[in-house]
């Protein structure tokens, strides 16, 4: 018996087996320019969403098509998805004078909240099961 705890242990650990862990898959759709990079960033709390601290972040450059990607080995927890399509290549969110953003931006859950979505708003489960958003840009 303790050969074959052994045995599993050893063979979890080279092929990076996470107890707990899945995938996100997400897809982004109606992106009404087909350039720039998509810039995604995953939180695990309302803190960390509040102070621009993600868990994991990705850019993604646009191409013809619909865009997806995968954010990969996420422990179980409460997660929100934030993203923004740099059209102009500065690396930020363009807004106009009132704030209100310039370039197709979205949340996963897809909210219909005014002004900025709190953590709640756009949090969603991840347990062992692998997860598939989709997530419309504005």
């Amino acid at each position: 018996m303790k050969v074959l705890v052994s045995t599993f242990t050893l063979l979890a650990s080279l092929t990076g087996f996470n107890a707990g862990a899945a995938n996100i898959d997400i897809t982004f759709s109606d992106l009404s320019h087909q350039s720039g990079q998509l810039y995604v960033a995953l939180y695990n709390s309302s803190s960390a969403m509040k102070s621009r601290q993600h868990f994991q972040s990705q850019i993604i450059t646009v191409y013809k098509g619909s865009q997806k990607t995968v954010f990969a080995d996420v422990p179980e927890g409460q997660y929100g998805v934030m993203v923004f399509q740099d059209l102009d290549g500065n690396n930020t969110l363009n807004s106009n004078l009132l704030g209100i953003p310039t370039e197709p931006y979205g949340f996963s859950t897809n909210p219909h909240v005014m002004g900025p979505p709190s953590f709640d708003d756009i949090a969603f489960a991840v347990t062992e099961a692998n997860v598939s958003l989709t997530i419309t840009m504005e």
